[in-house]
């Protein structure tokens, strides 16, 4: 399992009753050797169990929000490609604002 980063772009449902799934798009961006920008949208695959028990929906709260999302990654050796398949809720950093939290106690010495 790893974890990406990436600011999640939509979901989207796909098939029906029994076989049901669901394809999170999450968008990460880098740099390369060069130090330009690539920027790229990956698919993120939600089957089985995780789709029955609405873990996608959580990702469809986060429209539009920075994510560290867990995944399994795997190879499709018809298509010859990469797959990411969900592994977990996402892991949303929330920033921290000095109001927030409790205070600290000021002690009172003589």
């Amino acid at each position: 399992m790893i974890i990406v980063k990436g600011t999640v772009v939509g979901v989207v449902d796909k098939g029906e009753d029994d076989k049901r799934w669901a394809i999170i798009g999450l968008q990460t961006s880098s740099k390369d050797r060069d130090g330009l920008d690539v920027v790229q949208t990956i698919k993120v695959r939600v089957f089985g169990d995780a789709i029955k028990g609405g873990l996608h929906n959580a990702y469809r709260q986060q429209v539009g929000a920075e994510v560290f999302a867990p995944v399994t990654i795997g190879v499709n050796d018809r298509y010859n490609t990469v797959e990411y398949l969900l592994a977990g809720i996402p892991l949303r950093i929330q920033d921290v604002g000095s109001s927030s939290g409790p205070k600290p106690v000021e002690s009172k010495t003589a």
